[in-house]
């Protein structure tokens, strides 16, 4: 019976320890993925390179005229915030103001230097050097900024008058038209729209028209040895009136105010 035993158990392979290579052939071990599961990790890896790329995959809504205007609003408080000591326009002191501060460009540096200068006029203490240095900087500092946001505000006028100006033709020729098509049997239901346009030509046109006034005074006659070295000076220039329109639009109004 030993020798059974023996002889059956060393009958039996027993494992080397070296990894045993399978016979199917490479690329083919395992359980290969679907082919529906591949497409979808590549949708969705392709979707990621995209988010991650900051392409929008639709375009969001477009910023309206209010938003707009409401965001410009925010900023603008921001900014105020920002202005050290601001103080809104006070028309009844703006003149005097003006004329005031027109002497500290020139008249606060030797100011400064005296007061630095000459121990007396420092004990006096009838000026502030720390302060007014820091005046004078912020007005040469802040000048660029003021002129900036002026030419800013003027074009934002211009670009809004603009949009208004070319709205504004395309109205006329619309209410030439009206006038014109009123006259059929079947405009019936046009005719107060043109009624209300036509009250509105009207209303402008006559505020348009120049006041009859005083003439105007005759041209002030100079010396010959004057006239060449302040004739330029002194001849009165044509203004350019607010009301004078563009070719496209003076045929419009014609167009509109023709009966």
């Amino acid at each position: 019976m030993q020798k059974n035993r023996s002889g059956s158990s060393s009958s039996t392979p027993q494992p080397s320890g070296k990894r045993v290579r399978s016979s199917a052939p490479t690329g083919k071990r395992g359980a290969s993925a679907h082919p529906a599961a591949k497409g979808k990790r590549a949708k969705r890896a392709s979707g990621a390179d995209v988010a991650a790329a900051g392409v929008p995959t639709t375009p969001g809504p477009e910023t309206t005229p209010e938003d707009l205007a409401a965001s410009f609003i925010a900023m603008i408080d921001q900014f105020q915030a920002q202005i050290p000591d601001f103080q809104h326009h006070d028309p009844r002191d703006v003149r005097r103001v003006a004329a005031m501060a027109r002497f500290a460009p020139e008249l606060v540096v030797p100011t400064i230097a005296a007061c630095m200068s000459f121990p007396p006029a420092a004990q006096r203490n009838l000026f502030d050097i720390e302060a007014n240095q820091l005046a004078i900087r912020r007005q040469n500092a802040f000048l660029p900024v003021i002129q900036r946001l002026t030419a800013l505000t003027d074009g934002l006028q211009f670009t809004v008058n603009n949009g208004a100006a070319e709205a504004g033709s395309q109205a006329l020729d619309f209410y030439s038209w009206g006038k014109s098509y009123v006259k059929r049997p079947d405009a019936a239901a046009l005719i107060p729209y043109v009624d209300a346009m036509s009250h509105v030509v009207k209303k402008v046109l006559n505020h348009r028209k120049p006041k009859a006034g005083a003439p105007a005074p005759p041209p002030t006659q100079l010396p010959p040895g004057a006239r060449a070295f302040l004739a330029p000076n002194l001849v009165p220039r044509e203004e350019v009136g607010e009301d004078e329109y563009s070719d496209s639009f003076n045929e419009a109004l014609d167009r509109a105010t023709k009966d």
